[in-house]
């Protein structure tokens, strides 16, 4: 229908804004929600006293005064109400001209038109036409107050937001519930307007129109506080959470320090009357988030305690830890216990559960503690769910760097060892995680553990981990043997790991088997692994089973040194060739070998530093002491290969000393503790020194190589 066209109606687009939305910094349940899920609807009731108001509006007569003949429109109006015919009635409505003074029969005849738009479940012209029927109140109650005390006409506005706000027109509905709470004085009108005003609030929220809905937020917390009966409940708390609600949602798009608060004290009046309440957890999120934005961190860390200790086992609990785990500072001694003592209830939440950073201040926070239990549900649940492992290793680096060494082996440990909580404690937390994963740990963060455990020299531990290793050994090309590396999180790099630590620790056979397996059923083919694979098949393996891996291994470093990628690496093969030669006796083939690579340019100086101490050793081997002191001394102009410069003095002291040399042997080893006093060879040469006799001899017993 078309709308009516008076003055009153020209201010209406004042109210009647269109907000764009905002999404708030903070989750709670939508107070408009709320307001719909608790508000009474009582539309019903007071179009129904509506009615009966109208019905009772005195006559001219009866109020002592002489009626003003009526419009045109007027005229026809009251022709269509008594023909009955509503659609005429409708638009005779539409054509009043409220710029003509109303009359109180009018009105009576607008207010049955409406209800029977009601009735007939025309919401749209029942709307319109209660919005008309406000109209001509508020122009009635200006002129003859006598003849419609606003008190009366406040039920005709009550009606009239109700109608207009189920048809989403708050702004307008806003205005006449507004005039009724300036005018209500019964405490019937004054409860009954608290309740329109919700729904107005409810309404206008759900459409995002925070202006709207704050202002009847407000106004409906006054109506309750003036009604004895209505200063407690569930409508007065839903009013008071939604007035802070849309006062921060409007501080979070202007983000002015005064708005936030009025928030803020909006947000503490809600807490201090209604602390019981099922939405009190959430408030304090807003009330945290408010303190947050204006640089109160204490206060808001302190409402983060407050929280924790009043409502510990809430999604808004979660939250709040969420929120100060993501800032990755030091976290309060209130969060630190909160993880630790709430740590199930943290690992069941959908909202921690699987966040990386709760589950690293979790694990932290345990492992720091020395809790057990904690400490093992943090670190199963993290290495089930760090995909990349970057969160795993730093765990063990702050534990190692903040002095809990201990506590960071321990974690390693159960990391590298992939241990399933089911063989510790059935049916505990972290076993039921594992189940429910079909894994028991993240390759990255098995591999984050092993990479860790070699960085820090924890090689036993490696080991220990690779030798209770099920199924390492055996054969790896069946499925049901991939699926199990895999659910153990065993990736091809932490096999190499596990080789490395195997024979860092002297397992060398061991460490050769895996080497082994590595290449041939792992499918590596990288120079590092090959390279690794020929040093120790060179050690403690056959001599053409060396021969074949140290093949593999140069033609992978002749083809990168063609391709132009490296070099260096031929050299590297050609030192484990010239080193098998040594190990058959054959000292000329390997030291020309070994001179190859201290002439090559394309080997680094270590290498080179290395070959020629080695060239010292197979003399030194082959008791040609002078030519091994020759061979020595020529290592340190190489330069810039310290390792070897000082093994090759310790070398060359020795050779001094089976020559009967003891000066020049004692020369050697002073040198050795002077300038490379930290070096693994200082020791061995402070025990040569204090062997040497004062009258220049060695003492008596064997100079071992």
């Amino acid at each position: 229908m078309a709308r009516t066209d008076h003055s009153t109606h020209n201010h209406d687009n004042i109210l009647r804004r269109s907000h764009p939305g905002c999404t708030p910094t903070v989750r709670m349940t939508h107070a408009c929600t709320m307001a719909c899920c608790i508000v009474p609807r009582r539309r019903g009731v007071v179009l129904g006293a509506a009615l009966a108001l109208a019905m009772s509006i005195p006559t001219p007569a009866q109020a002592g005064t002489t009626e003003v003949p009526g419009s045109s429109a007027s005229v026809s109006l009251q022709e269509a109400v008594e023909g009955g015919d509503l659609d005429a009635a409708i638009a005779a409505v539409s054509g009043l001209d409220l710029r003509d003074e109303p009359t109180l029969r009018t009105l009576a005849a607008v207010v049955r038109i409406a209800r029977r738009c009601e009735q007939e479940q025309r919401r749209d012209e029942a709307a319109e036409t209660y919005h008309t029927a406000s109209a001509i109140c508020e122009r009635l109650v200006g002129s003859a107050p006598e003849n419609l005390p606003a008190e009366k006409a406040a039920v005709i506005w009550n009606a009239s937001a109700s109608s207009l706000t189920a048809n989403g027109r708050h702004a307008d509905a806003l205005r006449w519930s507004t005039l009724a709470a300036e005018s209500a004085v019964d405490p019937a009108i004054i409860s009954r307007t608290g309740d329109t005003l919700l729904a107005v609030a409810a309404g206008a929220l759900d459409n995002n129109d925070k202006l709207t809905a704050g202002k009847a937020y407000r106004l409906a917390i006054e109506m309750y506080e003036k009604h004895a009966s209505r200063q407690v409940g569930a409508e007065i708390a839903t009013a008071r959470l939604g007035y802070a609600w849309t006062l921060v949602m409007a501080a979070d798009e202007s983000g002015k320090p005064d708005h936030l608060e009025k928030s803020l004290v909006a947000v503490e009046d809600f807490l201090e009357h209604h602390p019981k309440h099922s939405d009190a957890p959430s408030a304090f999120l807003l009330k945290i988030n408010c303190l947050t934005r204006l640089h109160d961190l204490d206060g808001a860390e302190s409402t983060r305690a407050e929280l924790l200790r009043a409502h510990p086992r809430t999604s808004a609990a979660c939250e709040s830890i969420k929120t100060a785990c993501a800032s990755h500072t030091d976290p309060s001694e209130s969060i630190r216990m909160y993880l630790i003592k709430r740590h199930e209830y943290v690992l069941m939440s959908p909202i921690a559960a699987g966040n990386l950073d709760v589950l690293q201040s979790g694990l932290l926070a345990s492992a720091i503690a020395g809790d057990p239990e904690s400490e093992i549900a943090y670190a199963t649940a993290l290495a089930l769910i760090d995909e990349q492992g970057q969160v795993a290793t730093g765990v063990l680096e702050q534990l190692q760097q903040s002095g809990h060494d201990a506590a960071a082996q321990r974690v390693a440990m159960k990391w590298m060892s992939a241990s399933d909580e089911n063989d510790r404690s059935p049916g505990s937390l972290g076993a039921t995680m594992q189940e429910k994963s079909g894994k028991l740990i993240t390759g990255a963060v098995r591999e984050a553990a092993c990479r860790w455990a070699g960085r820090t020299g924890q090689w036993s531990m490696l080991a220990m981990a690779a030798e209770d290793e099920p199924g390492l050994g055996e054969r790896q090309n069946t499925e049901i043997a991939k699926e199990e590396a895999a659910a153990r999180g065993r990736s091809l790099h932490v096999e190499r790991l596990f080789a490395e630590a195997l024979l860092q620790s002297g397992k060398t056979k061991q460490s050769l088997k895996l080497w082994e397996r590595i290449v041939d059923e792992g499918g590596a083919e990288d120079f590092a692994t090959l390279l690794r694979l020929a040093e120790t098949a060179a050690e403690v393996g056959s001599i053409t089973q060396a021969d074949i891996r140290i093949a593999a291994a140069r033609a992978v470093a002749m083809q990168s040194e063609r391709d132009g990628k490296s070099s260096g690496g031929v050299a590297m093969t050609n030192l484990l060739t010239a080193n098998l030669e040594i190990r058959q006796l054959r000292f000329d083939r390997g030291r020309a070998l070994l001179e190859q690579i201290v002439r090559s340019s394309g080997a680094d100086t270590n290498l080179r530093g290395r070959a020629q101490w080695m060239i010292g050793e197979t003399y030194f081997m082959q008791e040609k002491f002078s030519d091994a002191i020759a061979a020595y001394r020529q290592v340190e102009a190489i330069g810039d290969c310290d390792q070897w410069t000082a093994a090759a003095l310790v070398q060359a002291g020795k050779s001094f000393e089976q020559l009967g040399r003891t000066r020049e042997a004692t020369i050697c080893y002073s040198a050795l503790v002077s300038r490379f006093g930290d070096s693994p060879h200082a020791g061995g040469a402070r025990r040569r020194l204090a062997a040497l006799t004062t009258d220049g001899t060695s003492s008596t017993g064997t100079i071992r190589r």
